[in-house]
């Protein structure tokens, strides 16, 4: 089954603006052109399983939107009725809500239509689809509890939501819950219970029913962004770091385990290849689009004339 996926690229300023979690705080100096190579390999390796690509360029606007690359935090596409619709994020970070403009007028230019959330709400980032129509939302860190109330109008007639409270460091959900299927269709559900505030994995157990898998990792794995991993029709995309034992056991579940070296985007930025992507599950695009695989060999010239180094400036400041 094809998957879609929305993805941003680095600028060639691209630098850590934020600070707001524990890989980025330090706001390294940052090699743009390696960024973005790094990037192009997750574009590769998504291709290569099966999945598809919509670009989405970043703004030429200063101060830069180095944010924009973790467009799982850009918002959620829902169905509704006969029309899709876009939940816009609204962002807790202020150095990124500017972002929204941009992802709105991006959306409205391929046909959907768009909402922006009423409340802070960082996206898919903190929403996820488990199996079946049972999801699974998180909050306590970027998202605040009341934009739930946003987000579920817009789930299916049948949908079941679970909300969990998590801590830091788990800024999102998705760095510490992660519902991966193998090609045979089978649901593991990766789920670190150290991020959880006042629930449990068997709570978690209980909501997603007998056919999903939790699986329970390890804090080490988790802040290895093992649960930020990203699967495309049975292949686990992770960033290095993951333990053996866990990456043993995943292949022993029947999934395909395949290591990018990210060093760049996640040992500076924070987070993993799910951070740079949002999940467009059910549209197909249309030809003409602006996909990956028509752009690849011109995003590559671009990245061959990046910077292979940039100084983060001075003062209030990508993820």
């Amino acid at each position: 089954m094809s998957v879609t996926y929305l993805m941003s690229y680095p600028g060639s300023d691209w630098h850590i603006r934020g600070g707001q979690n524990f890989r980025s705080e330090a706001r390294s100096e940052t090699n743009p052109r390696r960024a973005m190579m790094e990037w192009i390999s997750l574009c590769d390796a998504i291709t290569r399983a099966g999945g598809h690509i919509l670009v989405m360029p970043p703004p030429s606007v200063d101060p830069p939107l180095t944010g924009m690359i973790y467009t799982a935090n850009a918002g959620q596409l829902f169905r509704s009725g006969e029309e899709w619709v876009y939940l816009l994020a609204n962002m807790s970070v202020p150095h990124r809500q500017a972002e929204r403009e941009f992802v709105r007028a991006f959306a409205t230019d391929a046909g959907l239509q768009t909402r922006v959330a009423a409340h802070s709400w960082e996206g898919q980032a903190d929403l996820q689809l488990v199996a079946g129509n049972r999801y699974i939302a998180t909050w306590g860190v970027r998202t605040v509890r009341a934009a739930l109330d946003d987000v579920r109008p817009l789930l299916p007639p049948n949908g079941r939501l679970l909300e969990l409270q998590i801590q830091d460091p788990f800024f999102h959900g998705d760095t510490c819950l992660n519902a991966i299927a193998n090609r045979a269709g089978d649901t593991v559900l990766l789920a670190h219970g150290g991020a959880l505030v006042g629930s449990s994995l068997e709570a978690i157990r209980q909501f997603v029913g007998g056919t999903v898998e939790v699986y329970p990792v390890d804090r080490d794995d988790a802040l290895a962004y093992a649960c930020n991993g990203l699967c495309v029709n049975g292949t686990l995309l992770l960033p290095h770091g993951v333990s053996t034992g866990l990456r043993g056991q995943l292949v022993r579940r029947g999934f395909t385990i395949e290591e990018l070296d990210l060093g760049e985007l996640f040992g500076k930025g924070g987070g993993g290849p799910r951070c740079l992507v949002n999940e467009l599950r059910g549209l197909v695009l249309n030809q003409g689009a602006p996909d990956y695989a028509s752009q690849r060999d011109q995003l590559v010239a671009r990245a061959e004339r990046y910077p292979e180094s940039f100084v983060p400036p001075a003062g209030p400041s990508a993820q």
